[in-house]
């Protein structure tokens, strides 16, 4: 815990999902008054949260239940058909969200279809997204000018998000890439600026129809397998190399939630539920291209109509590898040794730094 999580934060404004106006930058574009067929995702009906609420309790209940040692044989095929059954929940609900924004959906379709993420207008419309959700809002803090820095690096940034809530979290995340975006796009980067890749279960797009499947990963999602068990780890190594390939090469920003399905675990605490991948992606980083930066989003959520949830963009942090030692920076502050960039403590100390910082920031979400 770092000390100065209990100071006076002030998020100074709330912000509308449309109110990236506020950002300061050197022109104001089109695209504030501009709208996308994609904000239809933010449309759901009362009956669809039900549905993804009862799926995910059910699916965290039977995790919590696999990872009991001692079941039977028998009992753990039970909860897989019990998971698989819970699966079929969130299939329905989503089925539900297509047929009544069925209109918005297929011009989504259509739109993703007809534009390629090297293309400048990819990212325009990313920028655009929450432009018509004007009954919605989240307090973020953008005084501090961090997205404006983002953008204008142009450098490929890892994001990192607690999952707090994943029925929420899959709202939040495209409401800050949003507002990047919209930033590369008043500095004229829509071009050169990395895209936005997002890790998560395979699950996500496999309980989908093929065109929603198609959307979600030209918009960037990454899958992998998140099993609660019998995890295919060799499965995953293609889809990491690959993003981890499109960093080094500066093609796009990843966004993480490191906690994954760890985040069940109420009781536990974030370092407890903070698994090492993410660290292993920096290290891998860091033996190829020396550098890497790092920026913590905290996120917390707060029982209000209308509030989207609280985003706490945090420090920058830089790692950086040199003569056979990792140092990093956070913020603007003097280069620390981490460690040894040869020994067995680098993936816990990069995860430790990572997990404080994160930690800290989820807290400054929560203040008023």
């Amino acid at each position: 815990m770092y000390s100065n999580a209990t100071n006076n934060i002030n998020f100074g404004l709330r912000i509308r999902l449309s109110d990236k106006g506020l950002l300061n930058l050197p022109q104001k574009t089109d695209i504030l008054y501009s709208s996308t067929p994609f904000d239809f995702f933010y449309k759901e009906s009362k009956s669809k949260k039900g549905l993804d609420i009862l799926s995910g309790k059910i699916r965290a209940l039977i995790r919590k239940e696999l990872a009991n040692n001692t079941n039977s044989e028998l009992k753990k095929n039970l909860l897989r058909f019990s998971y698989k059954c819970a699966n079929k929940l969130r299939t329905l609900a989503t089925k539900l969200l297509i047929l009544e924004h069925l209109k918005p959906f297929y011009d989504s379709f259509r739109l993703i279809r007809s534009i390629t993420p090297s293309s400048s207008k990819y990212i325009e419309e990313w920028a655009k997204m929450g432009n018509s959700i004007h009954n919605k809002f989240i307090d973020m803090n953008i005084e501090n000018g961090s997205i404006e820095k983002i953008a204008k690096s142009c450098e490929p940034h890892i994001f990192l998000m607690n999952h707090e809530n994943p029925e929420k979290d899959k709202f939040i995340y495209p409401i800050f890439n949003s507002f990047l975006n919209y930033a590369y796009t008043a500095y004229g980067k829509q071009y050169e600026c990395p895209r936005p890749n997002i890790i998560v279960s395979k699950n996500v797009l496999k309980l989908v129809n093929k065109k929603f499947r198609a959307i979600y990963q030209k918009m960037g999602l990454i899958s992998v397998d998140a099993s609660p068990d019998r995890r295919n780890f060799k499965e995953n190594v293609m889809p990491i190399k690959y993003v981890i390939e499109k960093f080094i090469q500066k093609r796009c920003n990843l966004f993480v939630f490191p906690e994954g399905n760890n985040s069940i675990y109420k009781n536990k605490s974030l370092k407890e539920k903070f698994q090492p991948g993410v660290a292993k992606i920096i290290k891998s980083i860091l033996d190829i291209n020396g550098t890497v930066r790092i920026v913590p989003l905290g996120l917390s959520y707060k029982q209000e109509k209308g509030n989207m949830g609280s985003i706490y963009i945090g420090k920058t942090i830089t790692m950086y590898q040199k003569e056979n030692k990792i140092y990093y920076l956070l913020g603007e502050s003097e280069e620390q040794v981490l460690c040894n960039s040869n020994t067995r403590e680098v993936t816990p100390n990069i995860k430790k730094i990572l997990c404080g910082e994160l930690e800290n920031n989820i807290i400054l979400s929560q203040l008023e």
